[in-house]
């Protein structure tokens, strides 16, 4: 079998690997990595079949550059339709407003959407050789690690995936005996803080600023973070102003509610929380809400860029980020700086900012726990940063073949 890395090989984002057995080709995840502008693009690939770990776009973000003239079937969970749909759309209308082009139409997404084929966990399907079962990933509602059977060879796809529990998900299934593992190493060169004390951490940030009748924006990602915040900030759920991206998420994670540990939970929240569904309502939320709760997690834009505009000079005002950020994200430069900057915009920020880990990636510890009982002989270390590194660490700790490619590198297993 071979493996050909599209992309997501040493960096982190524009996930893509083709897997071909034989003349069937099948390609796990076709993502973008976000970046100033347009979105890089994974290599080009013509597979037989698509099969998408979840719903972020640096996975599913180029899935219909595929469907130009090939039509191949892309298997996926029924609520990361709604979310890959929600995101793709989103990506259509920014690159309109931002004039710059995709590399797709509205009518590739049409088609990717007309050929996708849903299914369940522990569900399995096959295409050629291939015997396929997606597993709970537990990183955001609907993700799914992949499982494969083909010619004798047992594979795991991590996708993103996070073991632990947390507030909104159970933490993720991992099988054991597998011979390849190709796994995530966001993470891999370091731990997570305790996710009790940094849950904790928030709240008491947010109960200070409340007490000094202050606000706080808390800039989040739409999918699995925003929820997440919600639930660990219940108690006041009734001084919440949730808007952009983060409602219609809501809305279709609430609905697909097998996925969640509390579902009832947290549509109990909802119905206390203000949903901001009009530009004019922002200027209520500031005045009437001491919580914003807005997209984008990491300011490139969204309507958290408004509340920050209008709160920029208030120096008893919190900006507290609770997702990862990347190194030339606005959000990043502004909470190593203190100076908000992108295409359009640059000013000081003199609100106390902070950040919270509510990661939804598994640690080192935890990714060494997957490599232990999955037991594989070839682990393949993808999505990080210093994947050369984790691969070097779980080569001489566990003595099996570890390998760290390069994009357009091909691995024959």
């Amino acid at each position: 079998m071979e493996i050909k890395f599209l992309g997501g090989s040493r960096e982190v984002g524009g996930n893509g690997f083709l897997l071909q057995e034989q003349k069937t080709r099948i390609l796990l995840d076709y993502g973008v990595r976000i970046k100033a502008g347009p979105p890089q693009m994974p290599l080009r690939a013509a597979p037989d079949a698509v099969v998408l770990s979840h719903a972020h776009l640096d996975h599913c973000g180029a899935l219909p550059v595929l469907y130009h003239g090939r039509k191949p079937p892309l298997y996926m969970t029924d609520v990361s339709l709604e979310l890959t749909i929600m995101l793709i759309k989103d990506s259509l209308k920014i690159a309109k407003n931002e004039g710059y082009k995709l590399h797709f139409s509205a009518a590739d997404v049409k088609d990717a959407i007309r050929y996708t084929k849903l299914v369940n966990y522990d569900e399995r399907f096959k295409e050629g050789p291939f015997r396929i079962m997606l597993s709970d990933a537990g990183h955001i509602p609907g993700s799914a690690g992949i499982q494969i059977e083909c010619s004798g060879l047992k594979i795991f796809y991590t996708g993103d995936i996070n073991t632990m529990d947390t507030q909104l998900l159970r933490g993720a299934v991992i099988p054991k005996n597998m011979d390849v593992l190709i796994t995530e190493c966001t993470y891999g060169m370091r731990d997570h803080p305790k996710r009790v004390k940094e849950e904790g951490r928030l709240l008491s940030s947010v109960e200070e600023a409340i007490s000094n009748n202050e606000r706080v924006l808390i800039p989040v990602f739409a999918i699995g973070r925003s929820q997440e915040v919600l639930l660990i900030l219940e108690k006041y759920a009734h001084k919440i102003a949730l808007d952009g991206m983060a409602k219609q998420a809501t809305e279709i994670i609430t609905y697909y509610s097998k996925y969640m540990k509390d579902a009832k939970k947290l549509k109990k929240i909802l119905n206390k929380v203000f949903w901001v569904r009009t530009k004019e309502e922002r200027d209520h939320a500031l005045e009437r809400y001491p919580i914003i709760i807005a997209t984008a997690g990491m300011l490139s834009g969204g309507p958290a860029l408004y509340y920050l505009r209008k709160m920029r000079d208030d120096v008893n005002a919190k900006v507290l980020f609770v997702g990862f950020l990347v190194d030339d994200s606005p959000g990043k430069i502004l909470l190593t700086t203190g100076h908000f900057l992108n295409n359009d915009d640059s000013y000081p920020v003199k609100c106390q900012l902070d950040r919270f880990d509510l990661s939804s990636h598994a640690g080192e510890t935890e990714l060494l726990k997957i490599i232990q009982k999955t037991n594989a002989h070839d682990v393949i270390c993808i999505h990080g940063d210093s994947c050369e590194s984790f691969a070097a660490m779980v080569s001489e700790k566990f003595g099996v073949k570890a390998h760290a490619p390069k994009r357009g590198d091909v691995l024959k297993i």
